[in-house]
């Protein structure tokens, strides 16, 4: 009841994992660390990110918390708007599980020198619903469905 007095009554809340568990040891690549995770986590990056369907187009939600769950995976909570058409499709979409993934949108710094390429100061720009992830278990785990729109009354002469 709370939440929706403060989010909204037609908000969609989705719950799933954006990141397989961090890259350990002296990882230089392209992925996350599990170091590049708990900084992620603990320093609020991911609250207030853009949700996206597939990457692109409009924002349809909101990243509302993230965590690192017992798996060392980067797990979190978005919020969907129910207010415009792209919204209730993708809602509609997890629903139906047509969607059942997500994937993290980030961008990244390429350092080349004699030991190699290093990937560095790695930015997320977007979390988003997808059909297919590019990483394994980034999957959606659960879902709210939010109450139907109020019908509207005709009003004039039939």
């Amino acid at each position: 009841l709370m939440w929706r007095a403060r989010r909204g009554p037609h908000a969609m809340l989705v719950w799933g994992t954006v990141n397989p568990a961090g890259e350990g040891g002296n990882y230089r690549g392209f992925f996350f660390t599990g170091e590049d995770i708990h900084k992620c986590v603990s320093q609020g990056e991911m609250v207030g990110k853009p949700v996206k369907i597939e990457h692109k187009g409009m924002d349809v939600g909101r990243v509302v918390s993230a965590w690192r769950n017992a798996r060392g995976q980067m797990d979190c909570v978005l919020e969907l708007a129910q207010n415009n058409l792209q919204g209730a499709v993708i809602s509609k979409f997890i629903g139906q599980g047509v969607c059942r993934e997500l994937s993290l949108g980030y961008t990244v710094d390429v350092r080349n020198s004699k030991e190699g390429i290093t990937a560095t100061n790695k930015k997320i720009v977007e979390v988003s619903i997808v059909k297919k992830g590019a990483r394994d278990d980034c999957f959606i785990h659960g879902f709210t469905v939010p109450p139907p729109s109020p019908k509207r009354r005709r009003t004039g002469t039939q």
